[in-house]
């Protein structure tokens, strides 16, 4: 779209991340960021599937609210790790709107924060 690439454009990006969700469709819209990084030359970290699930809270189950995950075969694809699937969690989601997302106690991020901190070095 018209954004990435204007930020490509005018902003050093040393690398990205590409977020996607569990919808089988979003595999085509992934390819198309894939295409567009690789024509500008921008490294591509991995891919963090969100949404990617709700965890019960009565039985811990994964519950597959938008249909079961494509991201694994996307990554393959693409030859891209997956960094992180991100579950529905209303309590990420109130940190977030409190402004306070760093108390969130979680782990669902660290791949792609090990991600980051690679390119950092």
């Amino acid at each position: 779209g018209d954004v990435p690439l204007t930020v490509f454009q005018t902003l050093p990006v040393d690398g990205i991340i590409i977020v996607s969700s569990p919808q089988e469709l979003v595999g085509m819209i992934v390819g198309k960021a894939v295409q567009m990084a690789e024509m500008m030359k921008v490294p591509i970290l991995g891919i963090v599937e969100n949404m990617s699930y709700v965890l019960c809270p009565d039985c811990g189950k994964h519950i597959n609210v938008f249909g079961d995950s494509h991201v694994d075969e996307t990554g393959k694809k693409y030859h891209l790790p997956v960094l992180a699937k991100m579950p529905l969690n209303p309590e990420f989601a109130k940190e977030a709107d409190a402004g306070m997302i760093e108390t969130f106690a979680g782990d669902y991020l660290d791949g792609a924060a090990d991600a980051v901190a690679k390119l950092l070095k």
